[in-house]
Formats: C-alpha cells, structure tokens, sequence
C-alpha cells in the first residue's frame, strides 16, 4: 500500500543524471497545476536499482522517471506493463499504484500524439532511421497504431530483425522491415511515407551534420520528426522545412514526454508551454 508524504514526490533514476532537464519541466507542471508535489533527481547505479525502486515503493512515491541504464532492467521488475512499454522492450515511466508497479513507454506515445495533428497514421507508412531505444520506442507504438508499413533504416540489421520478428507477433504489423544503413546512395524516401523519424543522435550538438537521405524525395504530404533535441534545428527539419513538410522538433517531443509522465502520475492536463519555458531556460535555448 502506499503510505502518504507531507509531499507527494515523483522522482528521475538514471546514471549519469547530471544535465537532465527533467526535473525542471516537472518542477514547472507541478507549480502551473498548483500542485504541493516534489521531483528530485536520483544518480542510481546498476546494482542499487532494485533497492532504489525499493525504496520508492517504501516512501510512498507517486512516479519514477527513469533514464539509462535502467529502462530495459525495469521490464522485469514492475507488476504491469503498458503493451508500448511491453513490445518497446523498454520503461521510461513508472506509476506507482495501490497495486503494485506500472511501468509505461511515454516516447512512441508522445511522437504519436504529435505527428496525428499533421498526418493519419492509421494504414500510412512510416520510415525509422535508427534502431536504438528510441527507434524501438517509435516503432512499437507506431504498429501498435495500425501503421500498414513500417521500415527501419540501421547499420547492424541483424539484432535488429529479431526485434522486428518479435513487434510482429505481439502487434497487428504485417508489414516491417529493417534496411541498412545507406553506405554510397542516400536513402530516397518512399512516395507512400507518411512519418519519416530520425531517432538517431546525428545531428546533436553538430547541426550541419547531414542525413544520407534524398531531400528532393521529401514532399509536403510527409511529416518530419527528429528525436535530437539540441539544437532544436537540426539539419534534418531545416531540409524538410524547405520542402514544406510539418516537423516535430526534439525539444516539443521531449516536453510531449514529460508531460504524458505527468499527466499519468496526476490524472490533470500538463502546461505544455510552462514546461518548454522551463527547459528553455535550463538549455539557454
């Protein structure tokens, strides 16, 4: 049972934590909600973590954050999972509840509520450019939301197949396929793509750095996301800007991230824009 604190607290597990911009985005929701809730920042090493979830349940927290390494090592220890969380592989969000642990994935979730304000997802083609945590996260929720086909685009495809393998079995997703990464010709992007998504981390703090994609095979009708989220503009939404597609820059999917969390542990609608002025601030953006 959870045991009630003068404050209901809400915290971020990872290592290294230092420069997570986090816990501001959280302190801000909090205030704008005029909520007496608390977020602190945990630096949790691998072998401490089942004692710090330990301790979480024991204090009475209403939510955990976690960050790496422990997003993968979480899946054994909740007493639910979300099916995002279930076929990502991966918890980044933990609700503590009267019975027991929920771990949930809000970072397919968050690019989902996203990109259907410009695109339909549902029977569309989506394209991955990744096959890291995030590009797992991404596409677990996108098969999950009825996408007819669904590629992603990475160097080691082998490890990457019995991923795909598996999101097939656990999802209506017929259509995967994992391609590698462009080593002469770019990448030309298919006519029928609804949703392109960098989840790679070309492009961070290196803005010029370009993608091996085709940019004249960009077109209006499709959505550009990019997970990088300093700088906000990368190389990528500038080429898809250019070409006028909608974008989804990295710093509005990581606010969308905190704030599904948010909305999660408290059940009230998050100030999205108190927020983004929050990380803002902290980044010096």
């Amino acid at each position: 049972m959870i045991s009630q604190a003068q404050q209901d607290v809400c915290c971020l597990m990872g290592q290294p934590v230092a420069g997570n911009p986090r816990h501001y985005m959280l302190e801000a929701a909090f205030a704008q909600a005029d909520l007496d809730w608390r977020f602190l920042t945990f630096e949790v090493i691998e072998d401490d973590f089942v004692r710090a979830l330990d301790g979480a349940r024991v204090f009475g927290f209403r939510g955990v954050m976690l960050a790496p390494p422990h997003r993968e090592s979480a899946l054994e220890l909740v007493d639910d999972l979300t099916d995002q969380a279930r076929a990502s592989g991966s918890v980044n969000c933990l609700q503590l509840t009267e019975t027991g642990l929920v771990g949930h994935n809000t970072e397919g979730s968050s690019l989902k509520k996203l990109a259907e304000q410009t695109t339909y997802l549902d029977g569309s083609s989506v394209v991955i450019l990744g096959g890291g945590r995030w590009a797992r996260s991404i596409a677990a929720e996108m098969a999950l939301a009825g996408v007819e086909e669904l590629t992603l685009v990475y160097q080691d495809v082998e490890p990457l197949q019995e991923f795909v393998n598996e999101l097939v079995e656990q999802t209506p997703l017929a259509n995967c396929f994992v391609a590698p990464w462009p080593a002469g010709e770019p990448l030309e992007i298919p006519e029928n793509c609804s949703l392109l998504v960098n989840a790679t981390k070309i492009g961070r703090m290196a803005p010029e750095k370009p993608l091996p994609i085709v940019t004249d095979s960009l077109s209006p009708s499709v959505t550009v996301a990019d997970v990088v989220f300093n700088p906000i503009d990368t190389w990528l939404l500038r080429q898809a800007a250019e070409h006028g597609c909608p974008t989804i820059d990295g710093l509005t999917l990581l606010v969308e991230q905190a704030a599904a969390a948010f909305e999660i542990w408290t059940g009230q609608a998050a100030d999205r824009d108190a927020m983004r002025d929050a990380v803002e601030e902290f980044l010096a953006l």
